[in-house]
């Protein structure tokens, strides 16, 4: 039997071997019933780093965000007309999306 990591595998037939519990003294191949003592190790540690399991979300983590243009413009339009350069539509807010003119309405009376 061959031990790779913490899997045990079968040197004359390749099968993968199932596991036993320590008080078994043989462990057997279930495909061509090959015997051996059992030497399974009873702890293994193993360690792997970021890079070991490759991920696309993972490459995409950073401590900083790079949002495109489309994706930080969410404000809703409404149907204003900027009175800067007569735009027909404002952000909410009053905001001109052509000039980025700020239109403020004062509703309050002194």
């Amino acid at each position: 039997m061959s031990l790779v990591g913490t899997l045990l595998f079968c040197e004359d037939c390749g099968d993968l071997v199932d596991r036993c519990p320590l008080e078994q003294r043989t462990i057997s191949c279930n495909v061509c019933e090959k015997e051996e003592i059992n030497r399974w190790p009873t702890a293994q540690t193993t360690m792997s780093t970021p890079g070991t399991f490759p991920s696309r979300l993972r490459d995409k983590l950073s401590d900083i965000q790079i949002l495109s243009a489309a994706y930080r413009d969410t404000w809703t339009l409404t149907p204003k007309t900027c009175p800067k350069c007569e735009h027909s539509e404002m952000k909410f807010r009053d905001v001109c999306p052509a000039c980025d003119y700020r239109y403020v309405t004062k509703n309050f009376e002194r």
